[in-house]
C-alpha cells in the first residue's frame, strides 16, 4: 500500500523491525561485549565496586528518606554518570597502557586526567545528594530509624558487610591479553 511505503520511506533504516537471524545475533553479541566490559571494569576496578556499594547504600537511605521522583530520576543520574565516568578511565586506561608500556609522562597526563574527570563527577554526585538530602532532622530521622528497626537495620548491615567484602576481598583481577583476536569482529 502507497501509505505504508511512504511512511517506512521516512523512518530511518535502523528504527525498522530487524530482517533476519544475522542482525538479531549481532544484537545480542554486542550486549555480551557491553556486558564483559562492565563485569571488566567491576572485577579489576576497585573504585568501581566502591561507586556501586556507594550507589546501593544511598539507594536504600533514599528509599527510607522518602525523595520524590524528580529525586530519584537525579540521584540515578547521577549513578549512571559516575559509574560511566569509572568505566571511561578503565577503557583509558588500557589504550594508555597498549600504547605504551613503559613510561611516558604524555601517558601520565592521560590517566591523570581521566582520573581527574571521575574525582569531579564523584564529587558533582556528592554536591547533588547535598542539596537533595538538605532536611538535617530527616537525616537523623532516617538514620534513627535505621538503627532501631530491625527490618531495616539488617538489610543495611548486609550491604555494609558484602560491601566490604565485594570492594576489598574481590581478587578476580583479569589480567587482558594483548594478543590480536578476532573476538571484536
Amino acid at each position: 500500500m502507497f501509505w505504508q511505503d511512504s511512511v517506512f520511506r521516512a523512518v530511518p533504516a535502523m528504527c525498522l523491525p530487524m530482517k533476519n537471524n544475522t542482525e538479531i545475533a549481532n544484537l545480542i553479541k554486542s550486549f555480551r561485549y557491553a556486558f564483559r566490559g562492565l563485569r571488566h571494569a567491576i572485577n579489576n576496578e576497585r573504585n568501581m565496586r566502591i561507586h556501586i556499594v556507594v550507589a546501593l547504600l544511598v539507594g536504600f537511605f533514599s528509599f527510607l528518606y522518602g525523595l520524590s521522583p524528580g529525586q530519584y530520576a537525579i540521584i540515578f543520574l547521577c549513578f549512571g554518570f559516575v559509574i560511566t565516568s569509572e568505566m571511561f578511565n578503565t577503557a583509558i586506561e588500557a589504550l594508555v597502557n597498549l600504547e605504551s608500556p613503559t613510561y611516558d609522562n604524555l601517558a601520565r597526563i592521560a590517566k591523570d586526567v581521566a582520573a581527574g574527570a571521575v574525582f569531579v563527577s564523584a564529587v558533582a554526585a556528592v554536591i547533588v545528594a547535598l542539596f537533595t538530602f538538605n532536611d538535617w532532622k530527616r537525616i537523623g530521622q532516617t538514620f534513627l530509624e535505621i538503627g532501631t528497626t530491625p527490618v531495616y537495620l539488617i538489610p543495611f548491615l548486609v550491604i555494609m558487610v558484602i560491601g566490604c567484602f565485594f570492594i576489598f576481598g574481590c581478587n578476580g583481577k583479569v589480567k587482558p591479553q594483548n594478543k590480536k583476536t578476532d573476538n571484536y569482529k
